[in-house]
């Protein structure tokens, strides 16, 4: 029997054992909480890293795998439950056998940090940097593979773009600096002679046959830098994307065979044979840049012929591939010359490489005629290939895509004049023999010419050439000062530098051109610049001006100027004609419009149509008339011919056709007022007459 005391301390007994059970409870509910959190906290983390996490057994069987991995798996359209599989289930062989490899060296007991390709079957790849260490049990016995996973593909891509671009880096400053070296002879071999020839000249000035002599060798020295300098500007131009793109309709073949014809005494002088095979399937007529096709096949071309002692030179162009209405043209320029070394083949277009240093004085060049070309083909999103070996020659291929005219005529072709050509543009309009003049004896007047220049050095040589050529000359060194001599007299002639200090001569010129367009002498005003692009020359001649030559002015580029712009006939101070040439012909050819319109009703239509049009040009063209903008009455023009042309008004087509040509051909040269009252006077008559006809 147990006494009371004994139940006493028995129910103490029970009260701290239960105590201690439920602070035992309390502790392992607790522990089991933080192992929970922390399993939980692990898990989210091992599911969330920016890799891919998996596990494998001894076998290469998938015991696991993160989130990661599953949606990368789910990406690349493989199998995304893999546990209990192996990677020669999800992958192809050849990557599970690679992968296996590298597990074994792992199972051995060395940690790998690999990187691993994957070809997948579209031909795509996938480059991971992985990290593989054996997975041990707590007793530290190896019982499988851990492996991370980055993907990697998009930093090897750029990795390998920074190489590429290091590469080139290294090769431009290597181009740099040969070109520097050959700069510093090319140019110090011509500034050595203009320096020595004038000393020369200073010393024997008293013996004027030497003086001719040695000042002929200056211009000659001098000449060559000029040149020098401009190819080195045209190829920083080139390279920096600063020439225009052209899309025009154009005779392929008269440009290749132009390019041949300025080669043909260079060839000839060598004792070279030129060849030109173009296969009669190419259309005569393409649509592109025909500037651009020039200079590609003007630079291979000079280049083959630089490169070649004897033997031959072939340009070959035929039909590469055909599409609606695109055509490749393939165009192979081939020499029995030199040849590249191999070494050298990837270095050619780049610029400012040479074969052979400018000191050795075997080859002459800057080394910028390839990067031009490249340049010039990927503009036209062409393609370049170079074969060649030593001492047999080289072949050149290009291939050049363009577009064929819808209609295959001769409508519309722009005739293409080469940069290098040192001719003047012809400007005398077909009508300008028709126009009744007042007869004057050249040699009663003088030819009055302003030059506006503010160089007092070049000022000073053009005004001895025009004064040689019996002209009176006048200099304004900037803007405000020629205005203030066109205000004051009438020249026959300016001459407009266009880099001026106060207003470029573009500027000015739209200013000079504003305040003539109600006369109508219009004075011819001629560009004159060191460096001209086709985008900058066509400014120029939108600005008003007759044409854009290059620098330094020389006699005979002065004296066709003046046979160009200033006839005999007219030397004369006020440019005074008595008429145009009249139209001729009734407003309207009845019977012409029936024959082309035949229905009465649409013969209606389009009068109705002719008549909303003049009326709507006759309120614009005085308003583009009162700020000389001729390129847009010029257009008009150009759009009331084919109007008229349907519908028999033979007099306002011929008035049309007029302007149209002598603009393309002046600009707003003396006559173009003239023509512009014309024209309107044609646009009323015709106005008039449809009218009548309605009625």
């Amino acid at each position: 029997m147990i006494s009371p005391e004994q139940k006493k301390i028995s129910i103490i007994e029970e009260k701290e054992l239960f105590n201690i059970i439920t602070k035992q409870k309390k502790e392992i509910k607790n522990l089991k909480a933080k192992y929970e959190k922390d399993i939980f906290t692990l898990n989210f983390i091992v599911q969330n890293l920016p890799g891919s996490i998996y596990w494998k057994n001894k076998n290469g069987l998938y015991l696991g795998n993160n989130d990661y991995a599953k949606r990368l798996m789910k990406v690349l359209g493989l199998e995304t439950d893999v546990i209990g599989k192996t990677d020669y289930d999800i992958f192809p062989k050849e990557v599970a056998d690679d992968f296996k490899r590298a597990d074994l060296k792992v199972l051995s007991g060395k940690n790998l940090i690999v990187e691993e390709v994957t070809t997948f079957s579209d031909s795509t790849e996938m480059i991971q940097l992985s990290s593989k260490i054996p997975l041990l049990d707590k007793t530290k016995k190896i019982v499988g593979i851990l492996g991370i996973s980055l993907d990697i593909t998009k930093l090897k891509k750029t990795e390998l773009a920074l190489q590429i671009a290091l590469d080139k880096a290294k090769a431009a400053s290597h181009a740099k600096t040969e070109f520097l070296e050959n700069m510093r002879h090319d140019i110090r071999t011509p500034l050595s002679g203009i320096v020595g020839c004038a000393q020369i000249i200073k010393s024997q000035a008293s013996d004027p046959e030497k003086v001719s002599e040695y000042a002929e060798d200056l211009i000659q020295s001098s000449e060559a830098l000029l040149n020098f300098l401009n190819r080195i500007l045209e190829g920083i131009k080139v390279a920096t994307g600063e020439t225009l793109l052209l899309k025009k309709k154009f005779d392929f073949k008269k440009n290749i065979q132009a390019i041949l014809n300025l080669n043909k005494s260079l060839a000839a002088k060598k004792n070279l044979e030129l060849t030109l095979e173009i296969d009669e399937k190419i259309p005569p007529y393409l649509i592109g840049d025909p500037i651009r096709l020039q200079r590609i096949i003007l630079e291979l071309m000079t280049n083959a012929l630089r490169f070649t002692q004897q033997g031959t030179i072939n340009i070959e162009a035929k039909i590469n591939k055909r599409e609606a209405q695109q055509v490749v043209i393939e165009i192979k320029i081939t020499d029995t010359g030199i040849g590249i070394p191999a070494d050298k083949k990837e270095d050619i277009f780049t610029r400012f490489t040479r074969l052979t240093p400018s000191h050795q004085g075997i080859y002459k060049g800057l080394g910028l005629g390839l990067s031009i070309v490249k340049q010039f083909v990927d503009d036209l999103e062409g393609e370049i290939y170079v074969e060649s070996q030593l001492k047999q020659g080289t072949t050149f291929t290009c291939l050049l895509p363009f577009k064929e005219p819808l209609i295959m005529d001769h409508m519309g072709v722009e005739d293409i004049t080469l940069p290098i050509e040192s001719r003047i543009y012809k400007h005398i309009a077909e009508i300008v023999p028709n126009i009744s003049l007042i007869n004057q004896d050249f040699n009663s007047y003088q030819r009055k010419v302003l030059l506006v220049e503010d160089d007092k050095l070049a000022a000073k040589i053009a005004q001895i050439i025009f004064l040689e050529l019996n002209c009176v000359i006048d200099i304004a060194h900037d803007a405000k000062m020629a205005l203030q001599r066109i205000q004051k007299q009438d020249y026959h002639l300016v001459l407009m530098d266009i880099g001026l200090p106060d207003m470029d001569g573009i500027a000015l010129t739209h200013r000079i051109r504003l305040q003539q367009w109600q006369r109508t002498d219009i004075t011819p005003i001629i560009g004159l610049t060191a460096h001209i692009d086709i985008e900058n020359r066509q400014r120029c001649l939108d600005a008003g001006m007759n044409t854009v030559i290059l620098k330094p002015l020389k006699k005979e580029t002065a004296s066709e100027l003046l046979t160009a712009f200033v006839p005999d006939a007219c030397i004369n101070q006020s440019y005074l004609f008595t008429e145009i040439r009249p139209v001729s012909g009734p407003v309207l050819d009845v019977d012409a419009m029936k024959a082309l319109l035949k229905n009465e009703g649409l013969i209606k239509d389009c009068i109705n149509l002719i008549i909303n049009g003049l009326e709507k040009e006759l309120v614009k063209l005085p308003e583009l008339h009162q700020v000389a903008n001729w390129h847009a009455i010029r257009e008009i023009a150009h759009k009331l011919q084919g109007g008229a042309s349907y519908c028999g008004a033979k007099r306002l087509e011929q008035a049309c056709k007029r302007i149209v040509d002598y603009l393309r051909e002046n600009g707003p040269a003396r006559h173009v007022n003239a023509l512009y009252q014309q024209l309107l006077q044609e646009m009323q008559a015709a106005k008039t007459v449809y009218k009548d006809y309605l009625k």
